[in-house]
């Protein structure tokens, strides 16, 4: 339950201490005195979102701190999961600074908003005024039901596979769609494949081909300077070799009287043989270079299937357009991957369905055996609160989809006057009798969920008379099964309170302030009269609010 709240510098407010009773805390003040800034500090430390219009003072940093007794919520495993140390009372902390970014804190841990929200829910219910309109909407509907019925185990359950069914749904969509964008992609990609793996391309068989043409172009210039190469060494009579020969036969014949002219012999000898070597080769060449125009035609067409393939892939290389055809293989072979996945997914999203709408059929039949149970607790309560001839039933449809809340489409239906036929909540429910309503469902749920705090904001809208002292008494009987705390116009909420804040305005040099003040015996009396009278108390209300006082002393 909430202990204390400290507020500093936030909005009008300049620093604000509040202790909270553990059980029924009433605030009261004057319209604009700044009640709903209160509630507005405390909802930051719950996990709302701020910014820096927040700030009182703008060039200071705006502090909110809450003190939480959680000794008696198990909420160790909370703890656990998101590594802050546990300790009771756990300390709520909010930091707004001067450009309004924020800080969230638990035990002096730094949290994330999220996180600091989810701790929120075991610690807290806000209701006001305006969530009364909630009725309206049948996730809320079903949601009290729910917590009603005890439904947590089975909703979880059911979440838990509506949570994997959805995504698988959405993952399927997405795979389904690429599918289609891909079949056109796949039906190219097999053409552009096919077409490559046709021309059986090997690496480096370009630079052959062009060096092959290149050869078959030129070979009569080759030929024609083959022959006369050869016809230099040893086919003419004042050729090379029959000369070096002749040459070396006059060297031999004087070498033997000089060693040296031996050496020079030798050497011509050796340029003969190489001479000869050379000449063999440019015979053998001569003889194999022929002119072959159907083979250049060949080769010039498997170039120019090279040059296309290349000019449409935009390539440079024979590799690289082998390249290219092992990416396409892996395309293709990433679309059949997901051809497969998409067959795998739709079998498994089908059993994954057939589970999840077990599940929401198991969560429709409890939520039906407790229909008229909370009926008839509905009606009872709303006979306790001056309602005596209302009705009010629960209607359960079918969903054509399932959803997070399952497959039901919850309906309250109401109608305040006897004899006259229930029609849906939000059409007929005047905004006091919406009030009693909410007040009835936070009744009866706050001794279902045991939540350890809930806070009225002004939920008595539109109540007065007799029935607004059967709404204090609805609340005093709230605050026996857990923490209440009530911002209230009406003197007879007020008077069942145990502890009485009033939240009222002060000017200091030119300043404007929210200011809170815990009211002794004698204030109370004085405030209570004026929420009856007016500003100008009379004796007789002074001693109708003594009574109210001393009636409720009395009770506890």
């Amino acid at each position: 339950m909430l202990r204390h709240l400290h507020i500093e510098n936030y909005a009008l407010i300049k620093s604000l201490d509040i202790c909270f009773d553990d059980r029924f805390t009433v605030i009261t003040g004057e319209t604009g005195a700044g009640k709903s800034i209160i509630l507005g500090a405390l909802s930051l430390i719950l996990g709302n979102r701020a910014d820096s219009t927040a700030l009182h003072n703008k060039e200071k940093k705006c502090y909110i701190e809450g003190e939480f007794d959680i000794s008696t919520l198990n909420l160790q495993f909370f703890f656990e999961n998101h590594c802050i140390d546990y300790d009771s009372p756990a300390i709520l902390r909010r930091e707004i600074n001067e450009l309004g970014k924020s800080r969230a804190f638990i035990n002096d841990t730094p949290v994330t908003l999220p996180v600091l929200k989810e701790f929120a829910l075991h610690l807290l219910d806000i209701h006001s005024q305006h969530q009364n309109l909630l009725f309206t909407n049948s996730s809320f509907r079903i949601n009290i039901l729910d917590q009603f019925a005890g439904n947590e185990k089975c909703l979880k359950e059911y979440l838990s596979l509506f949570t994997q069914y959805d995504k698988g749904k959405k993952e399927l969509q997405q795979l389904l769609e690429a599918q289609f964008h891909t079949q056109q992609e796949k039906q190219f990609s097999e053409f552009l494949l096919q077409e490559l793996e046709e021309a059986h391309l090997e690496s480096g068989e370009q630079e052959r081909i062009e060096e092959q043409i290149r050869v078959l172009s030129y070979t009569e210039l080759i030929q024609s300077n083959l022959f006369q190469a050869n016809q230099i060494l040893s086919e003419e009579d004042l050729s090379v070799i029959p000369l070096l020969k002749k040459m070396a036969k006059n060297l031999e014949t004087i070498s033997l009287y000089d060693s040296h002219i031996q050496s020079i012999s030798e050497r011509v000898n050796d340029i003969i043989l190489n001479l000869q070597d050379i000449s063999f080769e440019l015979a053998r060449m001569g003889d194999t270079s022929t002119l072959n125009p159907e083979l250049i035609v060949s080769l010039q067409e498997r170039l120019d299937k090279i040059y296309f393939l290349q000019q449409k892939h935009q390539l440079k290389t024979v590799d690289e357009l082998i390249e290219k055809a092992n990416t396409l293989r892996k395309t293709l072979l990433n679309i059949e991957d997901n051809n497969e996945r998409i067959t795998h997914l739709e079998k498994q999203q089908k059993e994954l369905f057939q589970a999840t709408l077990d599940k929401a059929h198991e969560l429709s039949s409890l939520r039906s055996s407790k229909i008229n149970s909370f009926s008839d607790k509905i009606m009872q309560t709303l006979k306790e609160l001056g309602m005596e001839n209302s009705a009010f039933s629960i209607k359960i449809e079918k969903e054509k989809e399932l959803s997070q809340t399952g497959a039901d489409h919850v309906q309250f239906l109401f109608s305040a006057n006897k004899g006259i036929p229930v029609e849906e909540i939000g059409k007929v429910a005047s905004g006091g009798e919406l009030s009693r309503l909410m007040l009835a469902v936070k009744s009866i749920i706050t001794q279902e969920s045991l939540l350890p705090t809930i806070l009225f904001d002004e939920i008595d809208a539109g109540i007065s008379g007799e029935t607004a002292g059967k709404v204090a008494t609805m609340m005093e009987n709230i605050s026996s099964f857990c923490q209440l705390i009530t911002i209230t116009h009406l003197p007879q909420i007020a008077a069942k309170g145990k502890k009485h804040y009033y939240v009222y305005k002060e000017t200091i040099d030119n300043t404007t302030f929210t200011k809170i003040k815990e009211l002794d015996n004698d204030e109370r009396i004085t405030e209570i009269a004026k929420m009856m009278s007016g500003e100008e108390v009379s004796a007789s209300a002074r001693k109708v609010a003594s009574e109210l006082l001393n009636n409720t002393k009395i009770k506890n």
